[in-house]
């Protein structure tokens, strides 16, 4: 092909030079532009004094398409010619996907109802995207048939036609044609077997059967009414089967179990899971109702006041609170301190009983030692609490509260 504009930052240059990114228009061309959801061919072009990678093809107005090139070798001029190739494996990978969305369109509409409509679409050689208007999620079982259907149709192997029609009489054969998009008077129409009909200028397989496989990979809402697909197919659908059994054998090596016996054997962690969150819970109330082990061993003597310093693990913020509460009551008068370590960071809880509040302050004890811990904290005279991130020193924010209530 003959090269009629050379564009560089959209403005029209006479040449350009190796290392720049271009914009290319001839006068002929077997790249397929950007257009319908598909994406454009990528592949090479070159001559006696160039050579130039195109990474894109586009088509911003009808029977216009701009090749975006950047020259790896030499110099280019307006008017030059160049032979153009696709890379012919990628639009392959990129019929297939595109192929695989006419079948994925018919299969909606047969198991959800005829009100399916398509909403937009994006075809690449790596996967597809489906968006299409329906009032809720795709049930497992909706999805499942959907995903045969589309299969039983690949093993099928239906010949993939084309063929120019006027728009009317396509429409009135059947052809889907989508909402809101401008078409001529003559139309292309794409069919495979019986199964689809619909107006597309985009690239093929020629039968369904070169599509190999097909996989939904996602399914959810993007807008109100609007539900979104996105889906696999051909060798990227067989690398997602791969990947997803890869995941399935590394499961059955960590529960040491046959092919098939995974979901029993997670059923049981599970269960056993769930007995020994009871059994925690259970521990935990005994503890902060001071029905646990006694708390006299950890109980200091000072004078007429109690002091109570106490560590734990993986406590919440609200257990601690009502462990207070249940520790003021127990001791009647006194100071009460603890501190737990919970997800890789620090919880501090302090109460004073009522007859000392006038001694010591619960919120001022914690701003002091919850800067050893690397964090900061407060509340009222009675009850406070802070936090931290410097679990390692919990021991040590802990002795440094003994050492206040010690010295007041």
């Amino acid at each position: 092909g003959q090269i009629l504009a050379i564009l560089k930052g959209s403005k029209p240059v006479n040449s350009a030079n190796e290392g720049e990114e271009v914009e290319l228009l001839m006068n002929q061309t077997p790249f397929y532009g950007e257009s319908g959801g598909q994406i454009g061919d990528s592949g090479t072009a070159w001559n006696e004094a160039a050579q130039l990678n195109i990474n894109n093809s586009t088509k911003p107005i009808s029977e216009l398409i701009t090749h975006k090139a950047k020259i790896t070798q030499g110099v280019i001029k307006k008017l030059d010619t160049l032979t153009l190739k696709v890379d012919s494996e990628r639009r392959s990978e990129t019929a297939l996907h595109h192929s695989a969305t006419h079948l994925l369109h018919a299969a909606l509409k047969e198991v959800l109802g005829d009100h399916v409509k398509q909403a937009g679409s994006l075809v690449t050689a790596e996967r597809l995207r489906f968006d299409y208007t329906h009032f809720s999620p795709l049930s497992p079982s909706e999805k499942h048939k959907i995903e045969e259907r589309v299969n039983e149709k690949i093993r099928e192997n239906l010949t993939v036609s084309t063929c120019e029609l006027p728009i009317e009489k396509a429409v009135t054969e059947g052809a889907l044609a989508l909402f809101g998009e401008k078409y001529g008077d003559d139309v292309r129409v794409v069919s495979m077997g019986s199964f689809s009909k619909e107006l597309c200028g985009g690239t093929h397989t020629e039968a369904t059967g070169d599509i190999g496989l097909f996989k939904i990979v996602s399914e959810g809402g993007i807008s109100s009414g609007v539900r979104r697909i996105e889906a696999v197919a051909g060798k990227s659908a067989y690398f997602a089967m791969q990947e997803e059994n890869k995941t399935l054998i590394s499961i059955r090596s960590l529960l040491k179990v046959s092919p098939e016996e995974e979901i029993n054997r997670i059923k049981k962690v599970l269960e056993k899971s769930r007995e020994m969150e009871k059994e925690i819970s259970l521990l935990k109330e005994k503890l902060v109702s001071g029905k646990g082990p006694d708390l006299d061993n950890d109980t200091q003597k000072i004078g007429n006041m109690s002091l109570l310093v106490k560590q734990f693990e993986g406590m919440d913020a609200k257990t601690l609170r009502s462990f207070i509460d249940n520790a003021k009551n127990k001791i009647k008068s006194g100071v009460v301190i603890v501190g737990s370590t919970t997800n890789g960071k620090v919880l501090l809880a302090a109460g004073v009983t009522k007859d000392l509040e006038g001694s010591f302050h619960a919120g001022n004890i914690l701003k002091e030692i919850s800067s050893v811990v690397g964090g900061s904290g407060g509340g009222r005279p009675d009850m406070a609490q802070a936090g931290g991130i410097h679990t390692e020193k919990l021991e040590e924010a802990l002795d440094r509260a003994r050492e206040i209530i010690q010295n007041s």
